[in-house]
């Protein structure tokens, strides 16, 4: 039988970087519930605090500025934990999640006539290729971005404006990778433990 290697003194305490990219996940100091998203410079403040502490003092004092990724935001956040090391997948993720925005939130004119059916076909299609799903009365697919780095009308005046079905998965298609690469490029998720045993 092997002998077991201790790793622990290859990592700095406080070490709880899961993934760098295609976006950043870190390990949060909570056991369950919701996912928070910071931008990164909080997380930057957070990950300071991290490596002063001490055996005798708690790691953290600092609660960031952060965003709780709860109700639909918390499925698409653990989806893209999931998929953390895909990037084709998350981004595909992320464009069903705005193709679902787009029922529950945007106003298309596209829908209100019998391309509906279709649209439904292709979000189930995706579903179904994926094995995601939301659970619950969820209205929120797309993740909350500040307003610095995206403007909260852009989507839905993509989708409003889109004159047909061809036109609107174009939009959709553009807006949440224009998203996606904000949130790689801005943002920093910490995720509970729970995440990670699933």
């Amino acid at each position: 039988m092997a002998d077991i290697i201790d790793l622990s003194s290859r990592f700095k305490p406080g070490h709880n970087l899961i993934a760098m990219s295609p976006i950043e996940f870190r390990k949060g100091q909570w056991l369950s519930g919701s996912a928070i998203l910071c931008t990164r410079e909080e997380s930057a403040k957070l990950e300071a605090q991290r490596r002063k502490a001490t055996p005798d003092r708690p790691p953290i004092t600092l609660v960031p500025n952060h965003i709780t990724l709860d109700g639909g935001y918390h499925y698409t956040s653990l989806w893209l934990f999931r998929f953390r090391e895909d990037e084709k997948r998350m981004r595909r993720l992320y464009r069903l999640a705005g193709l679902m925005e787009c029922v529950t939130k945007a106003p298309s004119p596209v829908l209100r006539t019998d391309l509906v059916r279709r649209f439904f076909k292709i979000i189930n299609a995706e579903r179904e290729q994926l094995n995601v799903s939301w659970k619950g009365n969820v209205r929120n697919f797309l993740l909350p971005l500040h307003a610095e780095h995206y403007k909260p009308g852009v989507f839905i005046d993509t989708i409003s404006g889109a004159p047909s079905l061809k036109d609107l998965l174009a939009g959709i298609e553009k807006e949440t990778d224009f998203q996606f690469d904000i949130l790689a490029d801005s943002y920093v998720f910490y995720v509970p433990e729970t995440f990670l045993s699933t």
